[in-house]
Order: C-alpha cells, then sequence, then structure tokens
C-alpha cells in the first residue's frame, strides 16, 4: 500500500508541485490549507506522517499543536524549510522531494516501492497496488505507459494525459485487459513518460474503470469459486440452439471442446464477469456440465512402462501402411470433442486443432510420442450411420478401437473383425468412464496398447 501523508499549508498552491512529487514516489499526498482541515483529515483516514511549512506556523509552534492536539498527539511530524538553512532535527528541505521521500519510507521501516528515474519510475506490486499506481498517474496526468510483469505474463496500461486508452494483459486488451490486471497482486511495474499510441480502446474516465474493476475482481472471484476448482474442465452437453450468437451460445459453442475457466476466459473477448456469470447459469439449468480434474496434466505411463509401450507401439506399424501406428476412439461427436481435450492433457500429447469437425468425419485426436522416436497417432471415428460406408478406409492398418459409450457395437464390432483389429469397449473394461478424464483416458490408451500386442 501507499504510504499516507498530510501535507499541510495555508496556500495549498505553493506545495502543489512537492505534492505532485512525492505522488509520482509512491507517497500518497492529502493536502489541508488549515489545522481544522487537517484536524478531520486524520479523522476520517489517520496519516502515517504530517509534512507542515514553517510559513504556515500559527500564534504557537507546530511542536506544542502537536502536543497538545489529541488527534495528532503520538503521529511523525516534519517541518518544510526553504534550502540552504542549516536542518534541525525534524526538518526537511521542501526543494528535495527525493529526500523526503526517503525519510518518509524510513518511517515504515520498509524500502520505498518506487524507485525515481527522471520523471519515471518502478516498484513492486506487494508494496504499491495497481489501482494507486494509475490513481497515482491519473492525479498527475501523466502520458506513458505502465509496465505489469506479473508470474503469468507482461502487461501494459497506456495513458494519455492521466486518462487510460489502452490495456493489454497476455490474450486479451481493452477493459478486459485492464481488469485483469487490477487483480494482480504480486509482480513488478516499471512506468514510461512519453507519446503513447493513437488507438483508444477504453473510452471511460479513469475513475469510473478503476471503481468498476474493484466491482468485477470481486465479483469474478467469487464466481469462479463457486463454479469449481481451476483443475476442473467444463464442457457443454447440448447445442446453442436458440442462444445463436449471444454470449450464452457462444460459450456453449466454444465448449463443444472442454476446457478450464481460465481457458474459455482467453477464448471470447466480453469482460471475465460476463462471462463467469453466464456459465454459472448454464452449469445451474444442466446445459454445461464439469469434468473434475479435467485440466490435469498426466504421463501416459510410468518410465518403465513407458519403454515397453514404445516397443509395442513400434510393432504395431502394418506392412504397406504409410504414417504413424494408431488406434482409433469410436464415440460420438460430443465424446470426441472430450477425448481430443483429454489426450491434449496427457504429456508429449500433440495435436493440430483444438475444434472438432462440424461434419462427422474421421480425424486426428492426438498424436503421442513416445521413448526412442516412437509415435502413436490416436485417430477420432464419429459413432454416425454416415459413417458406416467409409469406415475401411479409417480402420485399415489401425492396430486397435476403443468404443465409448452405451450403444450397440455389433457393426463397428464386425468391421474390426473382419479387418482382424484388436476391439475395446472402454466401459467393459473399466464401468463408468468420464472421457474428458486424461487419467482415464491414458489408461485406456494404455489398455487398447497391451490388447493390441496381445497381451
Amino acid at each position: 500500500m501507499a504510504l499516507n501523508v498530510l501535507l499541510i499549508d495555508s496556500d495549498v498552491d505553493a506545495v502543489s508541485d512537492l505534492a505532485a512529487a512525492l505522488r509520482a514516489r509512491g507517497v500518497s499526498v492529502a493536502l489541508a490549507d488549515s489545522l481544522e482541515v487537517a484536524l478531520d483529515q486524520v479523522q476520517k483516514l489517520p496519516p502515517d506522517a504530517i509534512l507542515v511549512r514553517t510559513a504556515a506556523a500559527y500564534d504557537q509552534p507546530w511542536s506544542e499543536i502537536f502536543d497538545t492536539e489529541p488527534a495528532l498527539r503520538g503521529l511523525p511530524w516534519f517541518e518544510l524549510v526553504e534550502s540552504g538553512q542549516a536542518l534541525r532535527e525534524g526538518q526537511l528541505p521542501r526543494a528535495e522531494p527525493d529526500l523526503i521521500a526517503r525519510k518518509l519510507w524510513s518511517i515504515e521501516s520498509t524500502p520505498p516501492p518506487v524507485s525515481s528515474i527522471g520523471g519515471d519510475f518502478r516498484g513492486d506490486l506487494k508494496q504499491v497496488g495497481v489501482t494507486d499506481l494509475l490513481q497515482l498517474l491519473s492525479m498527475n496526468r501523466r502520458t506513458g505507459s505502465l509496465t505489469l510483469t506479473t508470474a503469468v505474463g507482461v502487461g501494459e496500461v497506456r495513458l494519455a494525459q492521466g486518462e487510460i486508452v489502452d490495456a493489454i494483459y497476455r490474450k486479451v486488451e481493452g477493459s478486459k485487459a485492464l481488469f485483469r490486471l487490477i487483480g494482480e497482486t504480486e509482480g513488478s511495474f516499471a512506468f514510461m513518460s512519453g507519446v503513447t499510441t493513437a488507438q483508444r480502446r477504453v473510452e471511460e474516465s479513469t475513475q469510473a474503470l478503476l471503481l468498476e474493476g474493484f466491482r468485477q475482481v470481486d465479483e469474478t472471484r467469487n464466481t469462479r469459486l463457486e463454479i469449481g476448482a481451476d483443475q476442473d474442465a467444463l464442457q457443454s452437453v447440448t447445442p446453442a440452439g436458440t442462444f445463436g450468437q449471444e454470449l450464452p451460445g457462444r460459450i456453449l459453442s466454444a465448449l463443444e471442446v472442454p476446457h478450464t475457466i481460465d481457458e474459455l476466459l482467453d477464448l471470447l473477448p466480453e469482460n471475465d464477469l460476463a462471462i463467469v456469470k453466464a456459465t454459472q447459469e448454464l452449469i445451474q439449468v444442466g446445459r454445461v456440465r464439469r469434468i473434475a480434474r479435467g485440466a490435469v496434466r498426466v504421463e501416459l505411463a510410468d518410465p518403465e512402462q513407458l519403454n515397453a509401450l514404445s516397443n509395442v507401439v513400434r510393432q504395431l506399424r502394418r506392412p504397406g501402411f504409410a504414417g504413424n501406428p494408431r488406434i482409433i476412439v469410436f464415440a460420438s461427436q460430443t465424446s470426441l470433442g472430450a477425448a481430443l481435450h483429454s489426450l491434449g492433457r496427457i504429456a508429449d500429447a500433440w495435436h493440430a486443432s483444438d475444434l472438432t469437425p462440424v461434419a462427422p468425419a474421421a480425424h486426428t485426436l492426438a498424436t503421442l510420442r513416445m521413448n526412442d522416436g516412437a509415435e502413436l497417432d490416436v485417430v477420432g471415428l464419429p459413432n454416425s450411420p454416415g459413417c458406416g460406408p467409409v469406415w475401411g478406409m479409417t480402420l485399415s492398418g489401425s492396430a486397435a478401437v476403443i468404443a465409448l459409450g452405451d450403444e450397440q457395437f455389433g457393426a463397428i464390432e464386425e468391421a474390426c473383425n473382419i479387418y482382424g483389429i484388436t476391439f475395446v469397449r472402454a466401459e467393459v473394461l473399466l464401468g463408468s468412464v468420464e472421457v474428458g478424464d486424461p487419467k482415464q483416458m491414458a489408461l485406456l490408451v494404455r489398455a487398447a496398447l497391451e490388447a493390441a500386442a496381445g497381451r
């Protein structure tokens, strides 16, 4: 937090430059033009220290005022004197804001949060919050860029004459990026003055943005806790339907393939609060389901097992067929979307797209990289009547088929027998299967490989 200081002078215009200079050094300054106003300020927000100008003294010395006024008694205070005078204990030169700021921060026995370099500064977010920084820059009508470096990425807020005109943070921009940055409490910052971008993606006043940012950060955090853990994944269970291009419809479309709440927030342009509120409502009415621990990254197998599986994969290559050995996942379009997600959470898995094809067609879900250059393709085959005539094109050269769901699999099982392909029913092997669970999908892949190897 910023250090709060009260500056008392009967002529506040005479110390306005000093107040601005101290604010640029991370000190929050309030002004009072009389003792009565100062006492009222102290009652509302007790300062960490008080600065007074010698010329502003009353009939009695300041030392007596601070001793006799109960509201002021015990507060650290300093007299500001003109440069060139011999300094006594408790006096500071008015024209040297660096010296004043260092003295004020020494009261708290902590280093100042902002290191000044000319008109620019830098510091630590643990000592000065993003909101305090933006208020400071706004009050001083600064133009330039405030760069914030956090554990998850770098963001930037651009200002012109103290007004926020744009913000970017990781994959997002505008007010969405600004509100995320307001919620950050750890990292470092640096302000560089200069001409800012001509592009303006933020139109509201800085004060309105900061107030709205506070509200959105708190509400977003609380709603996210109600939605579930960050390690859970979310998937739509019904099509967008009548929602069309409205926010709930676009959430349902985005969640055809499971995503974490963080991934969903990055996919859509709306502010985070609007997205989490709409997602919460979709969960409550049963149109979005939660996949427990669906975002956890898992290993396909332990190191010893992986060596054995790599050997199996190399032996499964069919003569006359180019490309990697492959196994097939036979399931509904919805289940294949969940499988695409969960296979992507397996270590050393790679897939070209995060989306399943709109038309029911065979497509690669993931390529699993194993030891010594061995690679296994996992291909999704929709359980759709329209795909039956082309099954042979996908099944030929495959090592195994994993069937997901409660449907009758007589036709596909018969086709596997014709082509000499191992057929594995997931539900027979594991019982109830959560396709979006990376751990269960890794187990199914291992089981299919072992079955194909005749184990």
